[in-house]
């Protein structure tokens, strides 16, 4: 790895640690949004407290954010391994910000940025496997969840370069950890529709 592998790595980190969604109701309302609702930095969450507006700006800013990461690893990597190392990174980034001391958002938004320059056939996978759980009424959370967690198995059916395999497996791992809640709720089976 070359300097440039570097930077482009930890410029994807940095960047997924700019939780949208935190920033826009500090400077709107002067609150902690991890601190209220569910407590998540997302669009989802910051909807609640301010509305369309702030659903559709901190959602954009996520998705932003994910594609940026990515354009930058594709234009100073070395190779597609790097490029995968800051796919991962970014989505990293926003679950574990290190502006706020570690304690981010699901990484939802963030991982469908990067995936529209980084692998955009999983998300178009991502995308027919969540309609169809949700057309089963399984619920917007727990079709996402499911879905991210079988998209390692989509990777490997496409026969995809390891390297590919293993970053998807690793973005997969992060998001739904970062729903344990609600995969919890699921193994419960309470029945709940989220």
């Amino acid at each position: 790895m070359c300097i440039l592998d570097v930077v482009s790595v930890l410029m994807a980190y940095m960047l997924g640690s700019v939780c949208t969604g935190y920033y826009l109701v500090r400077v709107r309302k002067g609150l902690d949004i991890r601190n209220e609702g569910s407590g998540g930095v997302g669009a989802r969450n910051v909807g609640r407290l301010l509305g369309r507006f702030g659903f559709i700006v901190t959602l954009s800013g996520d998705i932003a954010k994910g594609i940026l990461a990515i354009a930058i690893a594709l234009y100073f990597a070395s190779s597609p391994m790097v490029v995968s190392l800051a796919f991962v990174a970014v989505i990293l980034g926003h679950v574990k910000p290190l502006f706020l001391r570690f304690r981010g958002g699901r990484g939802v938004a963030t991982a469908i940025g990067a995936y529209i320059l980084y692998m955009p056939v999983i998300l178009l996978f991502f995308g027919i496997i969540f309609g169809l759980l949700l057309l089963a009424r399984r619920g917007v959370i727990n079709s996402g969840i499911v879905a991210f967690a079988l998209l390692p198995l989509v990777a490997i059916f496409l026969r995809m370069p390891i390297d590919v395999v293993i970053a998807i497996l690793s973005s997969s791992i992060i998001v739904v950890t970062a729903h344990k809640k609600y995969v919890l709720l699921m193994f419960k089976g309470s029945g709940v529709r989220v």
